[in-house]
């Protein structure tokens, strides 16, 4: 791509030779071309991914905003797992059942009145599981366009398109300081597309799995896997709402000013809190497994007290 094409000045002062240069001037424009060449051929190919996958959940093998779960591939396998997972339940119920015979603590766990009604849930969950992801997704969707304003927020408003603007990268190549932060953004951008192709990858895996997610929540032992799959479902799909609502204060505090230090930094710091976002929820979703240890330490804790407090009175 021509630099000029783009509106990108020549770093090569016009009236001077290639290579009538000096070594260290002629690295430096070297670099600068590079780096604009970079940023500018970047640009675009960035912008039109995160309009496709940033601003809602949908299936992204079709045009148009096509429903996530009513992906062909997506809809054949869940079919496909949902009769094996029909056919599992028998073997599960039969465990069950040898399990309540065989053992003398006679676990309630085990029992019945209990296993029966978590077989009748997970047959239920099974055959729905798409109708309700999809559910899940819709509200998901509903939540993002009301942060967006309803499609009022496009990839020209994002705190780093004013930077990457043709004006800005003009200002910036004749910066080479500028210029490694602007090339640092755009690998921070493309950091942030890999992490939407990888969370549209996992809601996929994690649509077709729904139907062996609702049998492992039938037996005791298997239980904390299917509470990992709904940790890790809830975690994915609502991170991109999270994260609009952290692009949509930082657009309506933008620092403007082109290619400014400041207006790049601040792009920066964007970028990084939303990245942080995923780690961030899912340390949230395990609130509960805290709890319980803080619960079991107070326990212990309490009990050692009394037992002190005996000893004495004894």
């Amino acid at each position: 791509m021509n630099a000029t094409a783009v509106g990108i000045p020549r770093v090569i002062p016009p009236n001077s030779s290639l290579f009538s240069l000096d070594p260290v001037t002629f690295l430096m424009h070297l670099v600068e071309g590079s780096l604009v060449q970079f940023v500018a051929g970047a640009r675009a190919t960035v912008d039109r991914v995160l309009d496709t996958y940033l601003f809602g959940t949908y299936d992204v093998t079709r045009s148009g905003a096509a429903p996530l779960t009513a992906n062909p591939a997506i809809v054949g396998l869940s079919t496909m797992l949902t009769q094996a997972g029909t056919a599992l339940l028998v073997v599960v119920f039969l465990y069950s059942c040898l399990r309540t015979v065989s053992d003398r603590r006679q676990d309630p766990q085990h029992a019945l009145q209990t296993v029966l009604p978590r077989v009748l849930v997970a047959v239920l969950l099974m055959h729905l599981s798409l109708p309700l992801i999809q559910m899940a997704v819709d509200l998901e969707n509903a939540l993002c366009r009301v942060v967006t304003g309803g499609g009022a927020v496009g990839p020209a408003d994002l705190p780093w398109a004013t930077p990457l603007a043709g004006a800005a990268l003009q200002t910036a190549a004749t910066n080479l300081f500028l210029l490694v932060l602007t090339a640092v953004m755009v690998i921070a951008l493309v950091v942030l597309v890999l992490a939407y192709v990888v969370r549209a990858t996992v809601l996929t895996v994690l649509c077709v799995t729904a139907p062996l997610a609702a049998l492992l929540g039938v037996l005791p032992e298997t239980r904390v896997h299917a509470r990992l799959w709904v940790r890790l479902f809830t975690v994915t799909l609502f991170m991109q709402f999270v994260q609009l609502v952290v692009l949509r204060v930082a657009i309506a505090i933008a620092v403007t000013g082109g290619a400014s230090l400041v207006s790049i930094l601040y792009a920066l710091a964007a970028l990084y809190v939303m990245l942080r976002v995923p780690g961030a929820l899912n340390s949230a979703a395990h609130w509960e497994r805290r709890v319980a240890a803080a619960g079991r330490r107070l326990e212990r804790s309490a009990r050692r007290v009394v037992v002190a407090r005996l000893e004495q009175l004894a």
